[in-house]
């Protein structure tokens, strides 16, 4: 099916090839690194001039370095999709009933996107000995939850996700982990009653231990199957999945957005990420987040309004605009 073959179309890098595209995403990496120093001194976002004053280049450059950079990640993504299916299926066949092969393969296009951000190529191993286990971590956090998800009743499964989109969102606004009380607080909870939900969260059914041994089995050292590769026939799916490389763009494209909502105000972010469901998949309307904040749906709506004006500023909305680029 499409699946199979937009997989095939993708050839693994050389050596040197990962070494160049490798540096690109790292100048990124570091300038990111320059610009959250910046906004960090102007208590705001700074503006593409001043971002080019304290890297001493000009506006245009920049620009065009962050879309070659942005480039070289995507390519270095699509080229690694092959790993990504491989712990995928693994992962599928020790864990039939927690996971399907469609999400298993999102969760590590997660990790292959950590692994294309962290690694240094003036190390000298191959990218694939050190991205395998970023895969492997996504992929096998996501069995987890699943099965926690089946095993836990419904209601105790929705307070657990509020408090962790809550714990998040505390995140972005204060910028440390938020104690436990101020957590309670948000989430309408007393600390007891928080700590209770933490605990049904950790203590079910023993999972993460029985996880870790199906990990032990079946792999070698380097992570691959050594029984054989994978074939077009390990990779059925039906010609309406996704292909790898949309998913990889969409994840790429998630983590932008998530990047470029931190740069509004934390009342802001918190109606963005309700009203179009960006922790939990979920959009709520302007009635339900009024509600959870105690107030009008109008008020809702001008925060909203607000916040969105500000996302289509140039400065802002750079990040994404390689997305749209040949639309």
């Amino acid at each position: 099916g499409k699946y199979a073959k937009s997989l095939a179309n993708h050839e693994l890098l050389r050596k040197e090839d990962e070494v160049i595209l490798g540096r690109q995403i790292q100048i990124l990496v570091k300038w990111e690194e320059e610009r959250q120093t910046l906004e960090d001194e102007l208590n705001r976002p700074p503006t593409f001039a001043q971002w080019a004053q304290k890297l001493n280049t000009t506006v245009p450059l920049l620009k065009k370095q962050i879309r070659r950079s942005q480039r070289a990640k995507a390519a270095f993504i699509e080229a690694n999709l092959r790993l990504v299916v491989t712990v995928a299926r693994q992962t599928v066949k020790k864990n039939r009933s927690e996971i399907n092969f469609q999400d298993a393969c999102q969760e590590g296009i997660i990790g292959l996107t950590r692994a294309c951000e962290k690694f240094d190529p003036e190390r000298g191993f191959r990218f694939s000995t050190y991205a395998i286990w970023w895969v492997k971590k996504e992929i096998h956090k996501n069995v987890v939850e699943q099965s926690r998800t089946v095993r836990l009743p419904a209601n105790a499964m929705k307070k657990i996700n509020d408090i962790r989109i809550n714990e998040r969102v505390l995140m972005d606004e204060i910028g440390r982990r938020p104690t436990d009380e101020e957590l309670a607080k948000k989430c309408g909870l007393s600390v007891e009653r928080l700590e209770f939900y933490r605990n049904a969260a950790r203590d079910v059914a023993s999972l993460d231990k029985t996880i870790q041994a199906r990990q032990g089995k079946g792999s070698s050292a380097s992570g691959e199957d050594n029984s054989k590769g994978t074939s077009m026939a390990d990779l059925n799916a039906k010609d309406t999945s996704p292909s790898p490389t949309d998913l990889a763009s969409s994840q790429m494209l998630r983590d932008d957005v998530r990047r470029l909502i931190k740069t509004l105000s934390p009342k802001e972010q918190a109606v963005i990420r309700l009203r179009f469901g960006i922790d939990d998949g979920t959009p709520r309307t302007l009635e339900d987040i009024g509600k959870k904040f105690s107030v009008e749906k109008e008020r809702i709506r001008k925060i909203e309004a607000r916040a969105l004006l500000k996302l289509r500023q140039p400065y802002r909305s750079q990040s994404v605009e390689c997305y749209i680029s040949d639309i």
